[in-house]
């Protein structure tokens, strides 16, 4: 597993033992960040069940101006931690060791308004809706913002949560990309 793209091209990230961490593929990542566009210079991100943290990492590689790292797995949070320490990318990453509805709640007191937020949650466990509707009651999303969920290829993706909607949504192989957009009231 690599950096793609921008300033950590080319640096390869630590992976897990085992398979308690299913990281973005390479390509899937580059397919992702190809839709995204120039979006993600200047933003705010959010990668919301971190793992190895390539997600974010990939985008303060790019040039998102802030990354939040969330993931309540130890291991995860660890290896996140020494793949933006290996990356150099410290400066502009926060890391949190928490459970996802926990990070929510903490970002809508601190005042935290993000642009892009990526969920990637276990696979069926039905907690992406849970995710939609905590960012619905959870004022941290941009007016403009997009929402990019990972799951499985089977699971079943909400067309819309309050002021959420389905943009588009891409299959690959055993796993699907759902980019929700927000509505303006």
């Amino acid at each position: 597993m690599r950096i793609i793209a921008g300033k950590a091209r080319g640096k390869k990230l630590k992976t897990p033992d085992g398979d308690h961490i299913r990281p973005t593929l390479d390509r899937i990542r580059e397919n992702i960040y190809n839709m995204i566009g120039t979006g993600i210079r200047g933003s705010v991100f959010l990668d919301l069940f971190s793992g190895t943290g390539a997600m974010g990492i990939e985008a303060l590689s790019r040039g998102a101006n802030k990354v939040y790292f969330v993931d309540s797995d130890r291991r995860s949070y660890e290896l996140t931690q020494y793949n933006i320490k290996s990356a150099r990318l410290e400066e502009n990453a926060l890391i949190y060791n928490m459970e996802a509805e926990r990070a929510l709640e903490q970002f809508e007191r601190q005042g935290v308004k993000f642009d892009i937020i990526f969920l990637d949650p276990p696979y069926n466990k039905g907690i992406v809706q849970k995710i939609l509707q905590q960012l619905e009651k959870y004022n941290i999303m941009q007016d403009e913002g997009t929402v990019i969920v990972e799951t499985d290829r089977s699971e079943e993706t909400p067309e819309s949560i309050g002021k959420f909607f389905r943009e588009r949504e891409k299959n690959y192989a055993a796993t699907k990309i759902t980019f929700y957009g927000v509505a303006n009231e």
